[in-house]
């Protein structure tokens, strides 16, 4: 059973996905207090520590305005406790696999959020500042996550690490609250047809030639592949082209 910085909460089921960072045997307090920033900064709250430094004026100077996630920390006293807590686990690692290693091949940041597509409990698991995870952990974990950097020297502060991971998924998060709205949503299949067909009118009346009229047919359409149209901006551009061909017509 965890020990505890502060009196632990009982975890509520819930259908979405519930976030922990967990620090192996972490070295220095100060790192700790700093990635209890970044998690307030993202807005992640539960931290589980596998065997760590004492807790000093280092973490608390560091983690800012984050004390408290600091503060109700889970202890473990080593990671095979921390398996059990947890329904997905997710290890980070500055080496991915060779062709003498048979770890799993890695996902990078950005493609985190598809590769945990779960609910339940998931861990986000950092190694020793020195040598990171060991073999065991990896193994004992569902996902290994890799950030791309200097082949000559891939290894990140462990602050660091966790920042661009939270950032990864908070994006995704954000992204996806985003695209359900009108304005950031991505036009759909009808509004294309519709916006192309005004255009195509547009085109057929005011081009003679073949030639002209299928060049810029062609162009709009690699402009529309290439570009993220949202569905305001479709409405608005179909509602133009209408108005210009009813304009042209007359």
């Amino acid at each position: 059973m965890p020990s505890s910085l502060a009196p632990a909460c009982s975890t509520i089921p819930n259908k979405m996905a519930e976030y922990s960072v967990v620090l192996v045997e972490p070295l220095y307090d100060g790192n700790i207090g700093s990635i209890a920033r970044i998690m307030k900064n993202f807005g992640f709250e539960e931290l589980v520590l596998v065997n760590p430094p004492k807790l000093g004026g280092e973490a608390r100077k560091m983690s800012m305005h984050a004390i408290d996630v600091l503060e109700n920390a889970r202890v473990f006293k080593n990671f095979k406790e921390v398996k059990n807590e947890f329904d997905f686990l997710v290890a980070t690692s500055a080496i991915s696999a060779t062709d003498k290693n048979s770890m799993r091949n890695p996902v990078t940041p950005e493609h985190l959020q598809e590769s945990l597509k779960t609910s339940g409990k998931i861990g986000l698991v950092f190694g020793r500042e020195d040598h990171g995870l060991n073999n065991y952990e990896i193994k004992s974990c569902d996902v290994l996550v890799c950030i791309p950097a200097n082949p000559s020297y891939p290894t990140l502060n462990i602050a660091q690490s966790a920042a661009i991971i939270l950032y990864e998924l908070k994006r995704s998060e954000f992204e996806k609250k985003l695209h359900k709205r009108k304005k950031f949503r991505r036009l759909n299949k009808v509004e294309k047809d519709v916006l192309i067909e005004k255009y195509d009118s547009v085109i057929d009346s005011v081009h003679v030639g073949d030639y002209e009229r299928g060049l810029a047919k062609k162009t709009f359409r690699s402009l529309l592949g290439r570009a993220f149209v949202s569905g305001r901006e479709a409405f608005t551009l179909i509602g133009v082209f209408r108005k210009i061909s009813e304009k042209i017509n007359r």
